[in-house]
C-alpha cells in the first residue's frame, strides 16, 4: 500500500507506565509492519515524561535510568522497521503533562503533515487503520470536507450517549458498572489482546458513519490537520482534560459545521485498567489506575483541571487554574 497521506503517532509515555509501554509498542509494530511503501509518510512521536510532580518514583522499586532503558529498546522496535522515530524527554521537576503534549503535538506537525493521530499506552490502533483513513481521505476529498475529526468503535462504554462511537458488535452488550470491569473482555477498560482485536477487525467493507458532534474520549484519536489550522487545539488552560477541551473548542469553532467520523466495524483497544497502567508510585498500591486510589496531589490537580473545564463552558471572566496554584 503506497500512502497519499502523511501521518505522525504521537504519544506521551509517563514514567509510571513504562511496564505497560511494553504492550503499547507491540500494538506500533501491529500497525506499522504492513505492506507500506513509503513509511517515510509516518512519522512516529515519542515523550518520555519523568515529570514527577503529581507522583513520587519508587527508587527502591525501579530507577530512573532503568525506565530510559526501556524506553529506548522500544524506540529502537520501531526503528528496525524504518519508520522515522522523534523522541524527547520531560525532566522530574518540569510541570508538563498529557495536555501539553498532545497540544505541541497538534500544533507542531499540523503544517508537516496530513493526520495527527494521538497514540496512547493503553491502546491499540487497529491494523488496518491507514487504510481506512486513505479511503476516509479519498472520500472527503471528493467532497469538499477538510476540517473533521476520525476515530475508530471501542467496546462498550459507560452510558448510551457514548453509543455512536462503540463498535457494531458490542453495542447491545449490557455495561457493567462494578469493581470488576477490567477483567470484562466486553467492557471497554478491560485488556483485549492484539490478536482478537485482528481477528475482530477481518472485515469485507468498512462501515464508516459520521456524527455531527464530539464524542471523544482521546485515544487512538486522528485529527486532519486543516481542523487545527483552522484553530482548533487543546486550549492553553487545559491542564488535564485533553479530550474535553478538545471537544468543546471543536464544537464552539466548528459548530454545525463538526464532523466527526467513525469506523464502526475497527475496533480499537483502549484499556483504561490496564493491570500494569500505573507502577512505581511511591507510597500507592493502584496498578489498574482507579480514580479512587490515586494521591491527594493528583486528585487535587484533577479538581482543578475540572474548574477549568466548567469555566471554559460558561465563558465566563474568572481567572483559569495554573499549575503553580497546585503548590498552595
Amino acid at each position: 500500500m503506497k500512502l497519499d497521506n502523511k501521518y505522525v503517532i504521537g504519544t506521551n509515555v509517563m514514567w509510571f507506565e513504562i511496564e505497560m509501554y511494553e504492550d503499547f509498542i507491540k500494538g506500533l509494530v501491529n500497525l506499522l509492519n504492513t505492506d507500506i511503501e513509503n513509511k517515510e509518510n509516518v512519522i512516529i512521536d515519542l515523550c518520555l515524561n519523568l515529570s514527577q510532580h503529581l507522583e513520587k518514583l519508587d527508587t527502591d522499586k525501579i530507577t530512573e535510568d532503568e525506565i530510559i532503558k526501556k524506553f529506548y529498546k522500544g524506540r529502537e522496535k520501531i526503528l528496525q522497521l524504518g519508520y522515522e522515530v522523534n523522541t524527547f524527554q520531560v525532566e522530574k521537576d518540569e510541570f508538563y503533562f498529557h495536555a501539553d503534549y498532545r497540544r505541541d503535538l497538534n500544533y507542531n506537525y499540523c503544517n508537516k503533515v496530513d493526520y495527527v493521530m494521538w497514540g496512547e499506552t493503553d491502546s491499540f490502533f487497529p491494523k488496518e487503520a491507514f487504510e481506512a483513513l486513505e479511503n476516509l481521505s479519498n472520500y472527503t476529498n471528493q467532497e469538499g470536507i477538510h476540517k473533521y475529526i476520525a476515530c475508530f468503535a471501542d467496546r462498550k462504554m459507560w452510558d448510551s450517549s457514548w453509543d455512536d462511537t462503540v463498535h457494531t458488535d458490542y453495542v447491545d452488550i449490557e455495561f457493567v458498572d462494578d469493581d470488576k470491569q477490567h477483567l470484562n473482555l466486553n467492557q471497554s477498560k478491560s485488556q483485549l489482546p492484539i490478536e482478537t482485536m485482528n481477528e475482530i477487525n477481518e472485515i469485507d467493507e468498512l462501515d464508516i458513519r459520521v456524527i455531527n458532534y464530539p464524542k471523544l474520549d482521546g485515544s487512538c484519536l486522528v485529527i486532519s490537520s486543516d481542523l487545527i489550522k483552522f484553530g482548533v487545539n487543546i486550549p492553553s488552560c487545559m491542564i488535564y482534560n485533553d479530550d474535553h477541551g478538545l471537544s468543546i473548542m471543536s464544537q464552539k469553532l466548528m459548530g454545525q459545521n463538526y464532523k466527526q467520523f467513525v469506523f464502526k466495524n475497527l475496533l480499537k483497544v483502549h484499556a483504561r485498567r490496564h493491570p500494569k497502567k500505573r507502577l512505581y508510585v511511591l507510597e500507592e498500591n493502584n496498578p489498574n489506575s482507579f480514580g479512587d486510589r490515586k494521591n491527594n496531589k493528583f486528585n487535587k490537580f484533577k479538581s482543578m483541571s475540572d474548574e477549568n473545564i466548567e469555566m471554559l463552558l460558561r465563558d465566563n471572566n474568572k481567572r483559569f487554574n495554573r499549575y503553580e496554584d497546585l503548590e498552595k
